[in-house]
């Protein structure tokens, strides 16, 4: 009886959405219309901050400089260290461009909609390059290794996301109060 007199009162009721619940379903229809461009996109400057990483930083055995470039210095603290700035690295650069080539919307847009796809898709393809680079034998590469680089490509890439998203929405709240 009483679920029926909750029905009965959401039904009659006249409440209207606010403001900000509006406007945020209007972006993310109009974003939606042109998603498959918005995620391409995300996913171009993501292979180019992996490139551009690569060349400071090298990976899965490649790299545009001699050893270990500029992670000589987290070698020196040990292997967790270089794996977890490499793994952070990487991904992180790749969010980097896409902060600087997208819009804050479209960023927002992509946060809500795919926040598990889009983070753990690059991160996974990465992840099973990196596990596919044990087999190369080079020194300190080891399954601790590339869980560390995996867990903290993984983790800078949610933190940073998370924080351009709730920049967005802040920034959102200050011009629509």
């Amino acid at each position: 009886m009483k679920n029926d007199n909750e029905f009965l009162e959401f039904i009659t009721h006249n409440e209207v959405p606010s403001q900000e619940l509006t406007q945020a379903v209007h972006k993310d229809i109009t974003l939606s219309f042109n998603g498959s461009a918005i995620i391409a996109k995300f996913l171009l400057f993501q292979l180019l901050g992996a490139i551009f990483s690569m060349s400071v930083c090298p990976q899965f055995g490649l790299g545009l400089v001699e050893g270990h470039g500029i992670t000589h210095f987290f070698r020196i603290i040990g292997d967790w260290a270089c794996a977890a700035f490499c793994g952070s690295l990487f991904l992180s650069a790749g969010l980097m461009v896409a902060f600087i080539g997208m819009k804050g919307e479209e960023l927002w847009w992509v946060w809500r909609r795919y926040k598990y796809t889009l983070v753990l898709l690059p991160a996974i393809l990465w992840s099973l390059l990196m596990l596919g680079n044990m087999s190369l034998n080079l020194a300190g590469e080891s399954l601790s290794y590339h869980l560390v680089w995996i867990i903290t490509a993984i983790m800078a890439q949610v933190i940073w996301m998370q924080m351009r998203s709730k920049i967005y929405i802040l920034k959102e709240m200050e011009i629509n109060p």
